[in-house]
């Protein structure tokens, strides 16, 4: 069984309910390509309380690429199913490989901080336009909203585990929103 901090993994989906009463759940991911990283008698993590605890992969069937139905070793019936729902799914983030995580929906950035390349905190994202040709994030601190491009250019890391957004940001761009 494998020895692994929080901290070392990211959610990646959540256990959405109970599926059939052999103790099969279904289990939404946010992003696609599991299916060529997650098998039977791998491990996956659970959050309970704030911990995750290690559940073995009994045996997996994907129904599209983003949602598979579970069936973990002893968890035999639907009762013992149903006290899953609504858990996050954790993995550890050096399963996932990084074209994976790059691929993960911009919108689930909302709640991310926003920290400059001067480790300075610039707010926390709180929505993201994509109705132009150019997305951007908008970012809210105590005195301000400011608007960023969500470029790559600007974009240097984002950090899942910490949920941090890391920029570089051209000189001026800041003192626009003052």
């Amino acid at each position: 069984m494998p020895v692994w901090k929080l901290n070392d993994g990211i959610r990646l989906g959540k256990i959405l309910k109970p599926n059939g009463y052999l103790g099969f759940v279904k289990v939404a991911f946010l992003i696609s390509g599991l299916e060529d990283i997650l098998f039977d008698n791998d491990f996956i993590f659970i959050e309970w309380i704030g911990k995750p605890v290690p559940y073995q992969i009994e045996t997996i069937l994907w129904d599209d690429d983003k949602t598979a139905r579970i069936k973990f070793k002893d968890i035999n019936d639907s009762d013992n199913a149903a006290r899953l729902n609504g858990r996050p799914v954790i993995l550890s983030e050096k399963t996932v490989p990084k074209d994976l995580m790059d691929s993960l929906e911009p919108s689930e950035l909302i709640g991310f901080k926003v920290i400059d390349d001067q480790k300075r905190n610039l707010g926390v994202v709180t929505a993201l336009d994509e109705s132009g040709k150019q997305s951007i994030l908008e970012v809210s601190s105590d005195e301000k909203e400011i608007l960023i491009p969500f470029h790559e250019d600007l974009v240097t890391k984002i950090d899942f585990k910490k949920k941090t957004i890391h920029v570089d940001l051209p000189e001026g761009l800041l003192d626009l929103f003052e």
